[in-house]
């Protein structure tokens, strides 16, 4: 235990099993810059870790972490974001007197014109799903690894056991975890959303008007956002279960294309072994070489365009679900700022200051709207011509099926000669069926997936201009608090 806090305490709070307050409906973001030095945050950033503003700004972001958590989660953090890509994940953090809170934090690299990541920008919001309900003594198992041997191998083990529980790399899990974190927040919220502004600028003092109508302004405009987000928002699980299926589906292909390639050369074999009959059964085996040829080139050529449309449909659902979170971010954080400043005096800086948040979270928004765009954009046509590669190997399976019949009445003719066909051709019928069925369910659901596609694509669309006339209309005023 001694161990325990002097690694894993750094500061010498003794933790507590208290939580501090965060409510569901709130949400708190951080900006650091490459090292994790936080550069600024939100007031419920503040308010739930208990730190006062300038005990923050300036410091190490690990000075709210908890010593629950085991070393080798944040070297996966790590491991990712310094690449330039984004991490999702739940972190147990400790407030400023000891208490915890936990968090599902997604963090996002801030990529410059010169490639390089010039910040980090993390949005945090409060777990509530059934998935999350796993973590807790998740983390404890991999915290017990990490002290007895060290964190490679505690971060090892950690991946090893989120294999057990169905994902084959920590990426699945953590979109998973997204996905199930804000569809559980939005149905736990249902119906409990503000509206936007509604802030009777009589009462605000006279030296705010200005700045406080500004942000009603832009909270309106935001909110309004919101609702295409939220309407595509309802299309992702769709997205997240045909990748489900493909992933399931590609492995049955390639199998399918080595089954059809092995009966084709017992046929071959069998061929051999006939006498007088020996030539109508060459001639089925040669058909059914040649279809097996052919069959394998097709699947060859759908098991890429398969592999090429699972990133893409892996791709638009995070980006959706990142694009609704950050929008969700910049209108909750609007509001939080009209009902925190309106009776005071807004100083020049944090005037500034408050903009600048905003612009950097709009500005993380463009990236990903635009990401999402691309992406369903690239997926519609995978889709399609997945489509028709399918419909072109559901012929060739019908073919077979030709060849198969074809090869019933042959052995009929030979009696006991053809016994070695009559299994193939057995065989062959139950591969034909299975093949049928996994074809007629694919083509179902990519069909529908495609329909999808045109929906999202356009609501993307009109959100994409929405953005876009957005910037164009505030592009002066976020440069005037730079």
């Amino acid at each position: 235990m001694m161990m325990y806090k002097n690694i894993y305490n750094k500061r010498g709070i003794e933790p507590k099993n208290v939580a501090s307050d965060f409510a569901l409906p709130e949400l708190f973001f951080s900006i650091t810059d490459p090292k994790g030095i936080i550069l600024t945050g939100n007031d419920v950033f503040q308010r739930v870790s208990k730190f006062e503003r300038d005990e923050l700004i300036g410091k190490p972001h690990n000075i709210i972490r908890h010593p629950d958590v085991p070393r080798a989660v944040f070297k996966a953090v790590w491991n990712t974001i310094k690449q330039g890509k984004p991490f999702v994940g739940y972190v147990k953090n400790m407030a400023k007197d000891g208490s915890y809170y936990w968090v599902l934090a997604a963090i996002y690299p801030v990529i410059n014109e010169e490639g390089k990541i010039e910040k980090y920008i993390s949005i945090r919001l409060k777990p509530s799903s059934k998935m999350f309900e796993l973590i807790p003594s998740f983390y404890k198992n991999v915290l017990e690894v990490e002290l007895k041997n060290d964190m490679d191998t505690a971060l090892q083990f950690m991946l090893e056991k989120l294999k057990e529980l169905g994902f084959d790399s920590y990426e699945e899990f953590a979109k998973q975890a997204f996905f199930q974190e804000i569809q559980s927040r939005e149905k736990l919220l249902a119906n409990k959303q503000d509206m936007s502004c509604q802030v009777d600028l009589s009462n605000v003092i006279a030296q705010n008007t200005d700045f406080i109508d500004l942000l009603c302004s832009l909270e309106t405009i935001f909110f309004r956002l919101n609702r295409y987000f939220n309407e595509i928002f309802g299309k992702v699980n769709l997205f997240l279960n045909l990748n489900e299926e493909l992933n399931n589906k590609s492995k049955f292909i390639y199998e399918l294309a080595e089954d059809i390639r092995l009966l084709s050369l017992n046929a071959s074999i069998e061929s051999y072994k006939i006498k007088k009959e020996g030539v109508s059964f060459s001639t089925l085996s040669h058909e059914m070489r040649k279809n097996a040829e052919l069959s394998e080139r097709k699947i060859l050529q759908l098991s890429k365009i398969i592999d090429n449309t699972k990133k893409d449909i892996e791709d638009i659902g995070f980006n959706i679900l990142t694009s609704k979170l950050v929008i969700e971010m910049i209108t909750f954080f609007i509001k939080e700022m009209i009902n925190n400043l309106s009776e005071k005096r807004i100083k020049d800086e944090k005037q500034k200051e408050v903009i600048n948040s905003i612009n950097e979270l709009f500005s993380l928004l463009v990236v990903y709207s635009n990401n999402l765009s691309k992406n369903v954009d690239a997926s519609k046509s995978q889709l399609r011509s997945m489509f028709y590669n399918i419909q072109e190997l559901n012929v060739l399976i019908n073919r077979l099926d030709f060849i198969h019949i074809n090869g019933l009445i042959e052995s009929a003719h030979t009696k006991e000669e053809g016994g070695g066909f009559t299994i193939i051709f057995s065989q062959m019928l139950k591969l034909i069926e299975a093949a049928k069925n996994e074809i007629i369910n694919l083509e179902t659901s990519i069909s529908g997936a495609s329909e999808e596609n045109l929906t999202v694509n356009l609501i993307t669309e009109i959100a994409q201009q929405k953005i876009v006339r957005l910037q164009k209309e505030y592009k002066e005023v976020f440069r005037s608090y730079v």
